[in-house]
């Protein structure tokens, strides 16, 4: 059997049907792969901030279309990119264990000592979700005073967006983390310039993981989408070995989150769900269309509920009972 992958252009993208790719072949070594590699309408339009573009299919409507016409039996996509709505002729059908969702702060080194003195930064990104919920976060964490946080749009694959740091205008980006990771860690040769000129750019950097509690991401990030045409069940039964079922749940369940509050990328929201032995994480922030403010951090448990504990068998009932540490003075030398 032979069967074609296709996904973007560019080098993540390609990195990212690779991986399905690899993953396909190891568990049906009788099956032949082919790629192919197409641009989308939001590679062509690279001056329009994304807020400005159609909300629907930016990244993924030209590969859909391939699907539909049969000119390639899957394609590989952001899971985060494609829109909530199903349809009526393709299905997401499987995906890979999911990368780490969360993002990155990226800020330059030789900016630092002048964003210290003027408490000014100015971050790339074009993400309502990000800048919304980092306009409070990062004056709070970060060992400057800031007095002014700018986030400033920005177009491009992530190389292009890493280099865009150092333009006038810049101090730093927020990114997937999923998409460092994956570029820096391939193996193949037809990326090692790309990943060598990565990791010297970032070895000029200070950065920060961003927490979820604090800036969950965008439903989906850091998963794989692999998608078919629905009257396909010979590809269904290929792709259900290489499911990871985990991280599909996980993303389901974001977007049904996301879909509540009107869903779309365009949304000042973030929303991740953690699958844990003991239960469900679910962290979700940021402003709903009609004003409302999202803040919520729990925990949905789905083993047996442990057994109530009386007041009476609590200690401490407050911190002052407890002498938890011992201290002691450390000189310290600046």
């Amino acid at each position: 059997m032979r069967i074609t992958i296709a996904a973007r252009r560019s080098e993540l993208a390609r990195i990212q049907a690779y991986l399905v790719g690899e993953a396909l072949g190891k568990a049906h070594p009788e099956v032949c792969i082919d790629y192919s590699f197409h641009e989308s309408l939001g590679d062509r339009n690279q001056t329009d901030p994304l807020w400005q573009m159609p909300e629907k299919g930016v990244f993924t409507q030209d590969l859909r279309d391939g699907l539909i016409a049969e000119q390639f039996d899957l394609a590989v996509h952001s899971w985060k990119d494609l829109s909530i709505e199903e349809n009526a002729d393709t299905q997401i059908v499987a995906t890979l264990p999911r990368a780490d969702m969360r993002d990155v702060l990226l800020v330059r080194r030789d900016r630092w000592d002048d964003i210290d003195r003027t408490g000014r930064l100015r971050i790339l990104t074009s993400s309502p979700r990000r800048s919304y919920n980092l306009e409070s976060f990062l004056p709070q964490v970060l060992p400057a005073n800031l007095a002014a946080l700018e986030f400033v749009p920005v177009r491009g694959n992530v190389p292009t967006r890493v280099r865009k740091m150092w333009q006038p205008n810049a101090d730093g980006l927020v990114v997937a983390k999923a998409a460092l990771d994956r570029l820096l860690e391939t193996e193949r040769e037809e990326f090692a310039a790309t990943s060598a000129d990565l990791r010297r750019t970032l070895s000029e950097c200070r950065w920060m993981v961003l927490p979820l509690i604090t800036n969950p991401a965008a439903p989906g990030q850091g998963a794989l989408a692999i998608e078919i045409k629905r009257v396909r069940q010979d590809l269904r039964d290929l792709l259900a070995v290489i499911n990871c079922g985990d991280t599909f749940q996980s993303v389901v369940r974001e977007r049904e989150i996301l879909s509540a509050f009107g869903g779309g990328c365009h949304q000042k929201i973030g929303v991740s769900v953690l699958q844990r032995a003991y239960g469900e994480i679910t962290s979700l922030r940021g402003l709903a269309e009609d004003g409302a403010i999202l803040s919520n951090y729990s925990l949905y448990s789905s083993g047996p509920q442990p057994p109530r504990v009386f007041r009476d068998k609590m200690w401490p009932l407050a911190l002052s009972e407890a002498d938890w540490f011992a201290r002691e003075s450390i000189p310290v030398t600046l």
